[in-house]
């Protein structure tokens, strides 16, 4: 099967945004975008699963119907099966549309595309999912593109075993043209997930409890940590005091000060109950009940939670690979 369009591409160079590069100044925590009501409903099934999270760069010759989806289906079936060859196991791969996620902001975006590997020992066992991937565009509205057959699925949210999935995205690396990279919550992305998670709907808070800070140590094993503890409801209170220029309850806005003060505040309490100077450590996860994020996992439970972290994640993907400079 071959996957190359008719003319010929143009040349594109991809440069890497990091945060050095254009700091993040804002995040909406409004529920509602331009006085309309978004249906997120279709996330339910993202919940209470841990998923690996990458940036996908622009896809090539992605065509979203029966026919081709059998295709990539096939294709990709026959390099699993290549890669992970094991006697008396039969591999399937399957591409589909995930009908009831809705792309956002609005139903232009491409629809979300489920990804699926399964493994068979023999016909009497049932198979067994060795990799399950969704690619979705959340928020980001489309870029207007003069490419042909060019595709923005920003996000990829995975699961399976290690093998799978390093032999999967090489796959659709080679498939689509594209690019894959792992998108690891740094410290400055946690910074910003702590209050965006605490904060979201401030009317019925979506978390309660214990809030975990894990910091790692310069030079000491990732698994020697210093962990700090303080009560969801008293984060909230103090960024509320912090965010004192904002009386509409319907378009809340966290802004980059907001969220420096609010750390400001967070290590001086540390300092002043704890008697710790962090210095050089590194946040490194967050714990709350019912969420997790460290690196490039991440499991949650809450589908307004939900919804908040794939905009911001999202964002992040589409600063990393989608700002491009077209050389024609």
């Amino acid at each position: 099967m071959n996957f190359a369009v008719e003319n010929t591409r143009p040349s594109i160079m991809y440069t890497p945004r990091t945060p050095q590069m254009r700091e993040r100044q804002r995040f909406n925590l409004s529920t509602k975008l331009d006085d309309e009501e978004i249906d997120i409903s279709g996330l339910e099934d993202l919940l209470g699963q841990t998923w690996n999270i990458y940036a996908v760069s622009a896809l090539f010759d992605l065509r979203q119907d029966d026919i081709h989806f059998k295709l990539y289906s096939k294709r990709l079936r026959e390099e699993i099966a290549s890669t992970l060859s094991h006697e008396d196991v039969s591999y399937d791969a399957k591409f589909s549309v995930i009908e009831n996620i809705v792309p956002r902001p609005n139903h232009e975006n491409n629809p979300a595309i489920k990804i699926e590997v399964l493994a068979k020992i023999n016909e009497t066992e049932k198979e067994k999912s060795l990799y399950q991937g969704i690619l979705l565009s959340w928020r980001i509205t489309q870029a207007e593109s003069n490419i042909k057959n060019l595709i923005r699925l920003p996000l990829l949210l995975c699961r399976g075993t290690s093998t799978c999935i390093d032999a999967v995205h090489a796959t659709i690396t080679r498939m689509f043209d594209c690019l894959i990279i792992a998108l690891p919550a740094k410290e400055h992305d946690l910074n910003w997930l702590i209050p965006i998670i605490i904060m979201t709907n401030k009317e019925q808070p979506a978390v309660s409890g214990e809030v975990q800070m894990v910091y790692t140590v310069p030079e000491l094993p990732v698994t020697d940590t210093i962990t700090v503890k303080f009560q969801a409801a008293d984060l909230r209170k103090i960024l509320s005091a912090i965010i004192t220029n904002q009386n509409d309850e319907i378009n809340v806005f966290l802004n980059r000060e907001h969220i420096e003060i609010f750390f400001e505040v967070l290590h001086k309490q540390m300092l002043i109950i704890g008697g710790l100077k962090l210095g050089l450590c590194t946040l490194h996860r967050i714990n709350l009940p019912g969420i997790t994020i460290m690196e490039n996992k991440m499991k949650i439970v809450n589908l307004e939670i939900m919804d908040n972290v794939l905009l911001y994640l999202n964002e992040k993907a589409f600063d990393i690979f989608h700002t491009v400079h077209i050389d024609i």
